[in-house]
Formats: structure tokens, C-alpha cells, sequence
């Protein structure tokens, strides 16, 4: 189907929105029916405080993932590419030593965010802007909250396989993808959808990690030529910080926990080896971006 940039990107926005609205109403409905009413997302909390709505609430929350960033993106490609979808999205085989040079290039952007996060979150920011990252951490750490494996294997799948598979898919797969098919500037389409995706989980702390995180994934995109290793690398980074928060002390506070600035020597050097390994990278891809 012939379509224009701005056509394509419309029809983007209505299905996601409409998969977030259907999405929303669900966890609504439930909350309703619990008698929780439900005005933010700390409220999320007050439903997963009785341990016999946890599952439901999981369930419900990645019922509501699915629909925005699988199903969502799924019926756009299905109105405009749906006989060249795998093309399109660069569903292929790539080098397998990129599994191992991107998680090394990600890991050493650790110290870089850390260090900068550090001083963002002394920032006296306004109030709703406090409020809304204040409501998405409590939220994730209510989320986060696990007593046996089984809580451990719901969390990876709803908080790192599927955003792994539906982030990517949405962020990557299809708006990076749809701005570098408009522009052909590779890298002005990695960096504006890495903004778009760091803007996308609201939270203003985090906005600095959350845009250094698109930006590994959108080169991981790149310059393997298949989404499948920025899906891999996506479910790798959140499982991982999931299995670490499972396995910390049940006495640490979260909240109150004090910590000093990374040292700007390991910045330096752990900044370094990421220059170094995307270059190494970028002299061994073979970049096939194709034009639907």
C-alpha cells in the first residue's frame, strides 16, 4: 500500500493508543472489582499488597504490554506491509560475535548513567514531575516484589521478554525504521527514536539511561541488520536487573538506600571500552538496511 511518512505514522499512533485504551480499561475493570479505585500508578500498589491479587494484576499488566507494543504494531504492519513484513522489520541471522560485543558496550555505559543519574536526581524538578517519577518507581518496585521462582519466571516474562520482544518491535522495528525510511540518516533515526523511547516511560531520572539504553539498541539494530539481537539485547539488559533485584537482601530498603557518584576514573575508562567496542563493531557490520 502507497502511503505517505505522516499517513504511516497517524495510523501508528491511533492503534497503539487504541491497544493502550483496551489495555487500560482491563486493569480498570479488575480494579473496580477488587474495589480499588484507580487514579495513578501507585495505585497498582494497593492491589498488589494482598498477595491473592499479584498474579491477576501481573497477568494483567503484561495483557496490557501485549496489546500495546505486539498487537499494536502487528495490525500497523498488517495494513501497510503485511505481505513483507519480515523483510521489513529484518527478522534475519546476524554475526554472532555482536551477542557478546553489545552487552559488553551496553554494561560499560553502567558507570557513565549512573554517575549522571546521580546528580540528575539532586535536581529540584516541579512537583508533577517528582510526582510522576515517584508513581512509576513505586509502581515497578510493587511489580518487582517477588517470595519464590515462580514469582521470578512471571517478572522475566512480563517484564523482560515481553517488552524485550514488544519495545523493540514498536520502537525500533517500526518508528526507527519508518523515520530512517523518510529521512535516510541512519543515525538521525536511532537518536530521535532513543529520545522517543527514553520520553515514552516518563520518568525524568531516568530519561538519561532510558536514551543511552535506546541508543546501544538502535545501533544493535543497525548495524547487525536484524531486529532479532536489539530483542535479545532488550530482554537481556531488564532481565538481568530483574534476577539481581530477586536475589538481594529482603532487609534492603530500596527507597532510603544511600549511595555515593561513581568515580569518574571508572567513567572514563568503562566509557572508553565502549568507544572502543562500537567502533570494533562498526568495522565488522555489514549493514543491510532495507527499503520496503
Amino acid at each position: 500500500m502507497k502511503s505517505s511518512f505522516t499517513t504511516r505514522m497517524l495510523t501508528l499512533m491511533a492503534v497503539v493508543l487504541a491497544a493502550v485504551f483496551i489495555g487500560n480499561l482491563l486493569v480498570l475493570g479488575y480494579a473496580s472489582m477488587s474495589g480499588v479505585n484507580l487514579t495513578s500508578e501507585s495505585d497498582l500498589i494497593s492491589l498488589l499488597n494482598d498477595t491473592a491479587n499479584v498474579p491477576y494484576v501481573k497477568a494483567l499488566v503484561g495483557l496490557n504490554h501485549f496489546l500495546t507494543f505486539i498487537i499494536g504494531p502487528l495490525i500497523f504492519l498488517m495494513i501497510f506491509y503485511r505481505h513483507r513484513a519480515a523483510t521489513y522489520l529484518q527478522l534475519r541471522h546476524f554475526d554472532t560475535r555482536l551477542l557478546m560485543l553489545f552487552p559488553l558496550a551496553l554494561f560499560s555505559l553502567y558507570p557513565m548513567i549512573s554517575y549522571v543519574t546521580f546528580y540528575v536526581e539532586m535536581i529540584d524538578f516541579p512537583d508533577f514531575l517528582k510526582s510522576m517519577d515517584e508513581d512509576s518507581f513505586d509502581a515497578l518496585y510493587g511489580l518487582l516484589k517477588m517470595d519464590d521462582p515462580l514469582d521470578l519466571l512471571l517478572n522475566l516474562l512480563i517484564i523482560a521478554i515481553l517488552p524485550g520482544i514488544g519495545e523493540e518491535l514498536l520502537f525500533r522495528g517500526i518508528i526507527q525504521k519508518e523515520i530512517f525510511i523518510k529521512t535516510s540518516r541512519p543515525h538521525f533515526a536511532i537518536w530521535v527514536t532513543a529520545f522517543i523511547f527514553a520520553a515514552f516511560h516518563l520518568q525524568i531520572t531516568g530519561l538519561f539511561a532510558k536514551f543511552m539504553i535506546g541508543l546501544v539498541l538502535g545501533y544493535a539494530y543497525y548495524y547487525s541488520s536484524s531486529l532479532i539481537l536489539s530483542m535479545m539485547l532488550h530482554s537481556l539488559n531488564n532481565g538481568l536487573a530483574t534476577v539481581g533485584y530477586y536475589f538481594q537482601p529482603d532487609d534492603l530498603d530500596m527507597e532510603n538506600i544511600t549511595t555515593e557518584p561513581v568515580s569518574i576514573v571508572s567513567v572514563l575508562i568503562f566509557t572508553a571500552i565502549f568507544a572502543a567496542t562500537m567502533f570494533y563493531i562498526r568495522s565488522i557490520s555489514d549493514i543491510r538496511q532495507q527499503f520496503p
